[in-house]
């Protein structure tokens, strides 16, 4: 199976292997800090202003990915991907600038956030429309494979990381993060080329009117679009982590000792994430040959169940053995429901206009953090008991709306 695997990597594109190790840079960096960014803006102001602020962000970062999916079918993908690293870089040294010991700004610290978001924007479509357009369909299993567990494995070590030195280092998070935006912009440089080129014989059309035309297809689409509501209800259950939950536990987690080791309420939430990838990472290709044998809608309805029942009860527990029982029966979910969603989108989205959908459904991600926004700004108003039926609402809601766009796309199509 290693030699399987080392022979499948080794026939990848460059530019897939560049990137990869690119993104796993990059998503261990900003693993570091930003899971935590809710808890930092709720001790410089409060928990309600903390998700006004993380909502206004998280519109920034929608709509500049709707940009970013524009413009990279205008001027190409390289272009994008260095513009983005460039702004990322820019933002992560505002970060580090606005934390170092002398002074502490948590206004410009928001706005070096919000930067970031842009480049994320910009970044996260023309860097999923370079790998379709190198891969292939005997590589493109494999390269999303090896891609998921790269992104879990970084995000474990960042997010461990990050938990235990947040509250006491931040200044060096900052300056880990900035360097290796450094390293992320020096490998898109030298290592990225450029995969697509337009057939545009005029000058890029880049207004509004122009954008708004690029998407119309996808906005006609009812069935996608449903779909895509039920993305944004279960992404918004999964945002909780880094919004209403890690708040939660910050201010509530009744603190423990484990083999010797303090545990705090943001430990607390790196250890949970710590779990959650472990997980990921070890049962992914268990789950994936057992997922094969049955009816994916099946799979993803019990997936999503248990996702959101971890999640709820995330939020209304404050000790630690319900947090580990819960984090073990969300990441089974996740386990289930992830790859059975993918395969229903792939079959929802025409070929012949792939590009636009992958900009489509890659920015509404943003949607499901504003709805995660929402609630912990109203979160002062609500009961931990509250929050947790609302969690099982959204996810409740997820999955009505998943069932109700594939039955009506089996209705008008003929599956694939």
């Amino acid at each position: 199976m290693k030699a399987r695997n080392n022979l499948m990597w080794q026939t990848l594109h460059p530019n897939i292997k560049a990137r990869i190790k690119i993104q796993f840079l990059s998503r261990f960096g900003s693993s570091l800090i930003f899971p935590f960014m809710a808890i930092y803006l709720s001790h410089a102001y409060n928990a309600q202003t903390a998700g006004i602020l993380m909502m206004i962000n998280i519109v920034i970062a929608f709509l500049a990915g709707v940009y970013g999916g524009h413009l990279t079918d205008m001027y190409g993908r390289r272009p994008l991907l260095i513009t983005g690293e460039t702004i990322k870089l820019i933002g992560s040294a505002g970060i580090f600038l606005a934390n170092i010991p002398v002074y502490h700004l948590p206004w410009l610290t928001f706005i070096m956030m919000s930067i970031g978001n842009i480049a994320s924007g910009l970044l996260n479509p023309a860097s999923e429309a370079m790998l379709i357009d190198v891969s292939t369909k005997t590589t493109r299993a494999f390269m999303y494979a090896i891609n998921y567990w790269a992104s879990n494995l970084s995000l474990m070590i960042g997010s461990m990381l990050g938990g235990w030195l947040f509250e006491s280092h931040f200044i060096i998070l900052a300056s880990t993060l900035m360097i290796i935006n450094t390293l992320s912009l020096l490998l898109t440089i030298f290592s990225i080329t450029e995969t697509y080129h337009s057939n545009q014989l005029s000058s890029p059309k880049i207004g509004m009117l122009a954008v708004f035309k690029h998407y119309q297809p996808v906005f006609k689409d009812l069935p996608f679009l449903i779909f895509t509501l039920g993305g944004i209800l279960l992404l918004a259950v999964e945002f909780q982590r880094t919004n209403y939950i890690a708040i939660h536990l910050a201010e509530k987690f009744v603190h423990t000792t484990i083999f010797a080791v303090p545990l705090n309420g943001v430990k607390m939430i790196s250890v949970l994430t710590t779990i959650n990838t472990l997980i990921i990472i070890f049962f992914t290709a268990l789950f994936s040959n057992w997922i094969a044998r049955y009816n994916t809608r099946y799979i993803f309805t019990i997936g999503t169940l248990l996702f959101t029942i971890g999640y709820a009860l995330q939020a209304t527990t404050i000790t630690f053995l319900p947090l580990l029982i819960s984090s073990l029966i969300l990441s089974f979910g996740e386990l289930m429901y992830v790859p059975t969603r993918q395969v229903q989108l792939a079959n929802l989205m025409p070929k012949s206009q792939r590009g636009a959908y992958i900009a489509f459904n890659g920015s509404i991600f943003q949607l499901g953090k504003i709805l995660a926004s929402l609630v912990l700004v109203g979160s002062p108003l609500l009961t931990n008991s509250l929050i947790g039926i609302l969690i099982l609402f959204l996810g409740g809601g997820a999955i009505i709306l998943t069932l109700l766009s594939l039955k009506m796309f089996d209705t008008h199509h003929v599956q694939p």
